[in-house]
């Protein structure tokens, strides 16, 4: 059964803690329908703030902070509970600027689920020239934060497959679609540990995209030259496992099995292949993958076709 839409009196019983420390609602934006209360926007520093009380009807509401980054970013924070006065105490409990982060070229804004024990992220968001990273974290454990980039600028970006995978074993290659990219990011353990894990990630991530735009295509081959051959080991994986298997079998017999040690580390040469392919950032292919060689344009920028993707000719070189 839907609940009924709020009444003045509800109103005015819901926005009593807020109006006690100087916050007074938006009747404009508020929604008696939807049960929301929309109180208006505070300037906090640099950043502006607005909050909004949902009331679900069951003796649960939600109260979410919204703050909007002078550069566009917008981050949330959000608590749910029976009490308005606790939603709140919790709330003001976390620094605004504290769901920010700055450095050189990048802003990184993150988005949070306070709960009585601590923060838990949700929504991690990376800003850089002509690039925004959407890394969306879920409440799963074992479950991996789905990573989107999408092109910003009015020209392309040629971003080769490895740009994140060279940040380690966890990062997946990035997957081509119309205006951007998906990848993946491996996170384990408890809420609080993925969290940890997942900020780390991002700016880890942050600094790596505003250096690499901010550099000629071959110095991020220089840089990362020894990561972008262990890309390639880890996508060759599900390939070499039956290659193994074949050598391994043709081997055994010119070994002493009794007395050769080396008989023992060839038999599970497989076994160790096939264990490394389930911990793949990705389903395993079989596929040669393209050898990392360095780009000689001056710029990551492309000319965009028709349909808003980056042209097709240097994508190709950068995946490679």
């Amino acid at each position: 059964m839907t609940a009924p839409p709020l009444t003045h009196h509800d109103i005015l019983a819901l926005a009593e803690p807020f109006a006690r420390r100087g916050r007074r609602v938006d009747l404009a934006a508020s929604d008696r329908i939807a049960r929301r209360v929309v109180f208006q926007e505070m300037q906090r520093g640099a950043l502006r703030e607005v909050l909004q009380l949902d009331d679900l009807g069951t003796g649960t509401r939600e109260l979410t902070r919204t703050l909007t980054h002078p550069g566009g970013l917008q981050t949330t924070l959000e608590a749910m509970g029976p009490s308005p006065q606790e939603l709140l105490d919790r709330i003001e409990a976390v620094a605004p600027d504290s769901q920010f982060s700055e450095g050189e070229g990048f802003v990184v804004a993150r988005s949070y689920a306070a709960s009585g024990v601590g923060q838990v992220l949700r929504l991690g968001l990376v800003q850089v020239d002509g690039l925004k990273l959407a890394m969306t974290i879920s409440p799963v454990s074992g479950v991996s934060a789905d990573i989107v980039l999408t092109e910003t600028a009015e020209h392309g970006l040629a971003l080769p497959e490895d740009t994140l995978a060279v940040l380690g074993w966890d990062w997946a290659r990035l997957i081509r679609q119309k205006d951007g990219w998906k990848s993946k990011l491996r996170l384990r353990g408890r809420p609080d540990r993925r969290t940890r894990t997942a900020e780390s990630a991002l700016a880890c991530a942050a600094a790596h995209l505003a250096r690499t735009l901010a550099e000629p295509p071959s110095r991020y081959h220089e840089q990362n030259l020894k990561a972008r051959y262990g890309v390639v080991l880890r996508r060759a994986i599900p390939l070499l496992t039956p290659i193994a298997l074949v050598i391994t079998v043709l081997s055994l017999p010119r070994f002493d099995v009794e007395a050769s040690p080396l008989w023992w580390l060839m038999y599970h040469v497989p076994t160790v292949l096939i264990a490394l392919s389930f911990l793949l950032q990705e389903l395993p292919q079989f596929e040669i993958p393209p050898w990392p060689r360095p780009r000689r344009d001056s710029s990551w920028r492309v000319p965009r076709d028709a349909s808003g993707a980056a042209g097709r000719s240097p994508g190709r070189a950068a995946a490679r």
